[in-house]
């Protein structure tokens, strides 16, 4: 008889969630129209208790076991009541439960698509970097043949060695730590040959750089910049690269200093090198930029 009886009123019950769940709470909530949403809420209780009264009373009861029938008058405002408010209870259990799916699927969705926008940024800017290296290299090129045309021929080597390596080592992912410091290595010798005291460049490894993979030149953006600032000015600088290893710690370390003030032009270096970091090392790593007159340093520290 109980299982005649769920049967039964199933359909009533669905048709009474379905009413609440997917057009009385899109149609009124979520436009803010909570007066109309009460109104709605009290006339299914009352609608949907009656006709779940009658039709176990009349027909499941009736027809199973007619001494679980109800008394004359059974349709009073507090049966109405106490079965109303025992459908509405499982209706919000059940509303409840799909809010919360909804957000959770809301959030990885919306993870999924930051996720998805960051990998696409990424790529870009790796599409963006080796021409704009190039095209810097290519200016440097030019500089030295107009004010040291001596040293073009070494220029040239060395440029072609590095691109060599940079156009086909640097596209991926990740490379070895090892790999990316000569290639970083590389790049400081090339600018060395021109700079004799105008420019001192300090380039530093400590630790075992073997153990560690990383993404390509995650330090170049940042040289680069420099470099092609350094080229303008007849001021004296010095620049410092600095790469660390502990264990399951690894530093990087770029400053630039100079006894006269100096502005590097902001180029979204930092807030690209924070997304690199974030899509490799999430929750794992700390990007630390000190900038003064005469002064810069950024500091990347990874957590492996």
């Amino acid at each position: 008889m109980w299982l005649m009886y769920y049967l039964i009123t199933l359909p009533v019950f669905m048709v009474h969630t379905y009413l609440i769940a997917y057009w009385l709470v899109p149609v009124f909530f979520f436009r803010q129209r909570y007066f109309l949403l009460v109104l709605g809420f009290l006339v299914f209780l009352i609608g949907f208790s009656v006709i779940e009264l009658v039709v176990s009373n009349e027909v499941v009861f009736a027809a199973f076991d007619r001494s679980k029938m109800f008394a004359p008058g059974y349709l009073n405002l507090k049966n109405i009541l106490i079965s109303g408010l025992g459908n509405h209870y499982i209706i919000f259990v059940f509303l409840a439960i799909k809010t919360g799916s909804s957000w959770y699927n809301a959030e990885n969705h919306k993870e999924e698509l930051l996720l998805s926008k960051t990998k696409t940024d990424l790529e870009i800017f790796q599409y963006q970097l080796q021409p704009q290296v190039i095209l810097s290299l290519m200016e440097n090129m030019e500089d030295v043949i107009n004010k040291q045309p001596d040293k073009a021929p070494e220029m040239i080597i060395r440029i072609s060695g590095f691109l060599n390596r940079f156009l086909f080592d640097g596209k991926e992912e990740m490379i070895p730590l090892q790999l990316d410091a000569e290639l970083l290595e590389e790049y400081i010798n090339i600018h060395r040959l021109f700079f004799n005291h105008h420019l001192k460049i300090n380039f530093i490894t400590s630790g075992n750089l073997k153990p560690f993979v990383v993404p390509p030149l995650l330090l170049l953006p940042f040289l680069n910049d420099a470099i092609k600032m350094v080229y303008k000015c007849n001021n004296s600088f010095e620049i410092s690269v600095l790469i660390k290893t502990d264990r399951k710690y690894l530093l990087y370390s770029f400053t630039l200093w100079s006894e006269d003030s100096f502005r590097i032009s902001d180029n979204n270096t930092i807030e690209i090198t924070k997304q690199r970091l974030q899509y490799r090392f999430r929750g794992k790593h700390r990007l630390i930029e000190n900038i003064d007159d005469n002064f810069k340093e950024v500091s990347l520290e990874i957590y492996l």
